[in-house]
């Protein structure tokens, strides 16, 4: 006779796999973001992407034994791209903060905190994601200017979703938008910045006019 153990073995390991992926939520965040309209700075960027940022994952694993996993590094970075494309009039990507500046400010975001609820008491399938962003801002000669903390928000915009996946990867695009707006609207209005602005060209100071 055969020992039969190493079926059952492979059978239990299996069953078991399955269980957990029953009770994890892993979602790679995907979507679009338009290009916002704006009146650019007339001012050079560097915009530094690390490779951290650039493939950033957020796992909690804490509420009711069930893992949830997004990684949103691909997709943050696409918005910031588009979102300094249009603040400023040409920026340069980096990879890393050192070396020298091609532009007069540097940008440097990395991910603060993220926070997540899931929709457990309810069984509808709505998430909410909040982001806390850190954006360093730097001159040309690598001198702080800037730590500016921004918060964003999103939720899944329905409730008639297929699965958990498409819930929370809406709420974190949601989210990922709302950083966006809030980066074009009050960029210029951080104290810091606009004093640096105005110490260094008055006419680059001002509120952003509305587009029409």
């Amino acid at each position: 006779m055969t020992d039969s153990k190493p079926i059952y073995t492979v059978l239990s390991l299996a069953m078991l796999l399955m269980v957990i992926a029953g009770c994890s939520t892993n979602v790679v965040v995907k979507g679009d973001f338009p290009a916002p309209l704006a009146h650019p700075l007339p001012l050079n960027a560097d915009l530094v992407l690390t490779d951290e940022f650039r493939t950033y994952t957020f796992t909690d694993e804490k509420t009711k034994g069930k893992k949830l996993s997004f990684t949103i590094g691909e997709a943050q970075a696409m918005l910031f791209q588009e979102i300094t494309d249009a603040l400023f009039a040409s920026v340069t990507e980096r990879r890393a903060l050192e070396g020298n500046a091609t532009g007069e400010l540097v940008l440097v975001p990395r991910v603060e905190e993220i926070q997540v609820a899931r929709p457990f008491e309810t069984q509808l399938k709505v998430f909410e994601v909040w982001i806390k962003y850190n954006l360093s801002v730097y001159d040309e000669h690598g001198q702080p200017i800037a730590d500016w903390i921004m918060s964003s928000y999103g939720k899944t915009p329905t409730r008639f979703l297929t699965s958990d996946e498409e819930a929370l990867n809406q709420a974190a695009i949601v989210a990922l938008r709302d950083a966006g707006a809030r980066l074009i609207v009050e960029f210029r209005r951080v104290p810091e910045i606009q004093a640096w602005l105005r110490s260094r060209a008055p006419a680059t100071a001002g509120e952003e006019k509305q587009p029409t």
